[in-house]
């Protein structure tokens, strides 16, 4: 599909694969801060462009945005601690996805702050888009952990939006099909990052840096089959005609 894509707080690429593998595969544009997941980036796509602010970035015309905003100060975990303070850069990727002209804006997001999704949910009103929740698990796709996951999938057809949601349990187990099939979850094709830092004062080094940068970059990542899922639920509405009463 043709469908020109915008992933936003793209960590090491994992939502940009799994799209690619629903067929949503022209990317135009990636956004990440953290200079270890540029780099990672970088090697991997080096075809698209790659950005380091979404604060300063102008986008390009596109039909999807994707992205997580950081939670780190909005989730769960966050009050836990005391540190949900409910700033999100949430307002900068409405603002890319609007000027983008973009049809679908997909923000992920872990589940537990329904206050914040409201807020998004009528930004994203106000700004002319439908809005539907899909909540799933790397679990429910055959994954060996939970890691529970909630999706606004926005539109601005209302029809299109309505066949992507009904698509949601097809498509996880479709996904999941696939995903043992291939042996994504097999302990015995996963490779594993060997971590030997003897002291914490060692994680500071070279090498033990190295190391923790690239465990924090997967503890960031969804796998790549949620998004996946996400993929083929909009690609499926991509065929759905607009009806007159859409807009």
């Amino acid at each position: 599909m043709k469908e020109r894509v915008i992933d936003l707080f793209s960590c090491i690429g994992c939502h940009a694969l799994g799209f690619h593998r629903a067929g949503l595969s022209s990317t135009v544009a990636m956004v990440e801060k953290d200079e270890f997941r540029r780099s990672v980036l970088a090697r991997r796509l080096p075809n698209i462009a790659l950005h380091s602010t979404v604060e300063e970035f102008s986008p390009p015309p596109a039909d999807i945005v994707f992205g997580g905003p950081p939670c780190k100060e909005t989730s769960v975990a966050a009050a836990i601690h005391n540190k949900r303070t409910g700033f999100s850069l949430w307002p900068e990727m409405l603002r890319i996805g609007i000027n983008a002209g973009a049809e679908w804006i997909v923000v992920e997001q872990p589940p537990g702050h329904s206050a914040w999704e409201a807020e998004v949910c009528n930004d994203l009103s106000k700004a002319g888009f439908h809005v539907a929740r899909l909540e799933f698990g790397a679990c429910d796709l055959g994954a060996p952990y939970i890691r529970r996951r909630v999706y606004l999938v926005a539109c601005t057809s209302l029809s299109r939006l309505e066949v992507a949601w009904r698509e949601g349990p097809r498509a996880i187990e479709a996904v999941a099909r696939a995903a043992n099939a291939r042996g994504a979850w097999d302990p015995g094709k996963l490779r594993s990052l060997r971590v030997d830092a003897r002291s914490a004062g060692e994680m500071e080094r070279s090498k033990s840096a190295l190391r923790r940068s690239r465990l924090e970059a997967l503890g960031d990542s969804n796998p790549p089959e949620m998004a996946e899922v996400i993929g083929m639920c909009i690609a499926s509405a991509l065929t759905t005609p607009e009806t007159p009463n859409d807009q």
